[in-house]
């Protein structure tokens, strides 16, 4: 989303946002007082359209086959989400029109990136992990700032440390994002979310499963 919104105008895993800028953008022209958006609405019907169409394929395939937890499905969902980033990438760096949303190949690359981030947020979502909204932060700051066991140690208290881990390379990922989408440009940005989702998937393969295939998990948190 570092990458995308100032590219773009919109979002391809917070859907959140979209949601919200979509209404700006639909009315920003209508009424006396004009909101001054620079939000695209393509890009955002594109990327909230293919983000909850692939959560859903992906989704439903993974209980049609029981596959939810199984390591199989984890890595193959992983890299098919790589492919994605990997042909969004290459679009970005052959093909100056990919880095504007106001044609078809910037579309593309939206509907690309948008696919990846909801076939990643739906398969996370899918193994319950409570306590890492994967596109939410809102719910983790929150979470943690009510948690009853602030001030307990950090051998006592995983939940907390898994919410402050997880906002702390979302923020520290936007932060890279931005900085390599402003120096580098959107093709170079996207590569290394690729490389982070490339790391992603190694440690699917090489985690740990118990005897029935699915990836074990502890406390209701995956260790792969």
């Amino acid at each position: 989303d570092a990458i995308v919104y100032p590219q773009f105008g919109c979002f391809v895993s917070k859907q959140t946002g979209n949601t919200v800028v979509f209404a700006v953008a639909a009315l920003s022209h209508q009424g006396p007082h004009p909101a001054a958006s620079t939000v695209s609405l393509p890009a955002i019907a594109t990327s909230f359209g293919l983000f909850i169409a692939d959560v859903f394929i992906t989704g439903q395939l993974a209980n049609f086959l029981s596959a939810v937890r199984r390591k199989w499905w984890l890595i193959s969902t992983s890299m098919f989400q790589c492919a994605l980033i990997a042909i969004a990438a290459a679009l970005l760096y052959q093909l100056p029109d990919a880095s504007h949303a106001l044609n078809g190949l910037g579309l593309l690359t939206i509907t690309l990136l948008a696919f990846s981030s909801g076939a990643r947020v739906g398969m996370v979502r899918a193994l319950k992990i409570t306590d890492i909204t994967t596109a939410m932060a809102t719910a983790a700051w929150i979470d943690i700032l009510i948690d009853p066991k602030w001030f307990a140690p950090p051998t006592e208290n995983r939940g907390r440390n898994r919410r402050v881990a997880f906002l702390l390379c979302l923020v520290i990922g936007s932060f890279i994002g931005a900085a390599a989408h402003a120096e580098l440009g959107p093709g170079f940005a996207v590569i290394l979310s690729l490389v982070t989702r490339l790391l992603a998937t190694a440690v699917c393969v090489f985690g740990p499963r118990d005897v029935s295939g699915e990836i074990e998990l502890v406390d209701s948190v995956s260790v792969a």
